[in-house]
């Protein structure tokens, strides 16, 4: 009888623990905006810095919608745009061409763009994405230019330049499966860099500070020169400085304005959530911005170097972002 007393207890309280694990709540995920702007970076830019980031509206506003109909022809095709109507993917081969300002100007038409985005940005915005993989999540705060303008020398003047219209960046914050913050990664050119989030420069605990190059838009873990990785220079480029007897380029990434999230000494920047098909302009396929240029002094001249880049979603770090990550050195 005690045997029995005993077996039924046990059994009871193997049910009783069974039925409070099973009806235990679990543990509510931190709802999207909320988490987006607890872990908001706080961006600081460059003195002479002429851009901050802004809203796509503004440049697809001043744009004409171009489509490739030759080896080099683009036809204007909607000189109006609106950001809801831009063709999809699978329709051709497109882009948004400024038409006012053009980056074969001097010092890549920094004259004309830096009144152009003055004029129409309106409001500051970061565009704010969340991605679930494996037991990662990841924060993605996506910021656009008007333009990218990089100088060799500092101040920016007409020596040597790389522009072109339109670019793109992006700040990760890697959080664990239970939302605890693990590392960043800062794009920077073709590549980035990530940091442990214990020894990265945070404004109150949670915020990352991002130090914006002049120019170039690449985001550094600490203000100052940094050369620029090599992986990232066409050959081209490094031949000619060779020709000319000077180093490596190098970004200028010295402290000025914050912008970021409030409570900060400086801009308030609203994050807008973006997701893989909303809202319809992440999915515009086509090249924000006409071709790329490089100046180079006497005989070089200005030539013509590639395209502006796509957007968000035609990025490795939006398809795959752990993988990109884990190929960025550690900064």
């Amino acid at each position: 009888m005690k045997l029995r007393l005993i077996h039924y207890l046990a059994v009871l309280g193997a049910t009783a623990l069974a039925v409070s694990v099973f009806v235990a709540p679990a543990i509510a995920a931190t709802p999207a905006p909320r988490l987006l702007a607890m872990y908001q970076p706080v961006t600081q830019f460059d003195p002479l810095e002429s851009f901050r980031p802004t809203s796509v509206q503004s440049f697809i506003a001043d744009a004409d919608l171009e489509q490739l109909t030759g080896p080099s022809t683009w036809t204007i095709v909607d000189s109006n745009p609106g950001p809801g109507n831009l063709p999809g993917a699978g329709t051709g081969t497109w882009r948004l061409n400024q038409d006012s300002c053009s980056p074969a100007a001097l010092v890549g038409g920094l004259a004309c763009y830096a009144p152009a985005w003055q004029q129409g940005h309106g409001a500051p915005v970061v565009y704010g994405r969340i991605v679930h993989e494996a037991d990662r999540i990841v924060l993605q705060y996506w910021y656009f230019y008007y333009e990218d303008v990089y100088s060799y020398q500092y101040p920016p003047n007409n020596f040597i330049w790389q522009a072109h219209e339109g670019d793109w960046e992006v700040v990760n914050v890697v959080l664990s499966a239970d939302e605890e913050p693990l590392y960043v990664g800062y794009s920077q050119h073709c590549l980035g860099q990530r940091r442990g989030w214990a020894d990265t420069t945070r404004m109150d605990d949670t915020h990352p500070v991002v130090h914006v190059a002049i120019g170039s838009d690449a985001n550094y873990l600490s203000a100052g020169v940094h050369p620029i990785n090599l992986a990232c220079v066409p050959p081209a480029a490094l031949a000619i400085l060779a020709q000319l007897h000077l180093p490596a380029p190098a970004d200028y990434a010295f402290e000025g304005g914050l912008a970021g999230p409030p409570g900060i000494n400086g801009v308030v920047a609203p994050i807008d959530k973006i997701g893989d098909d909303h809202p319809s302009w992440v999915d515009f396929p086509g090249f924000w911005g006409e071709l790329q240029y490089f100046h180079g002094p006497g005989a070089i001249g200005t030539v013509p170097f590639g395209t502006s880049p796509q957007g968000p979603a035609y990025h490795s770090a939006w398809s795959d972002p752990l993988g990109t990550l884990a190929s960025w050195p550690v900064g």
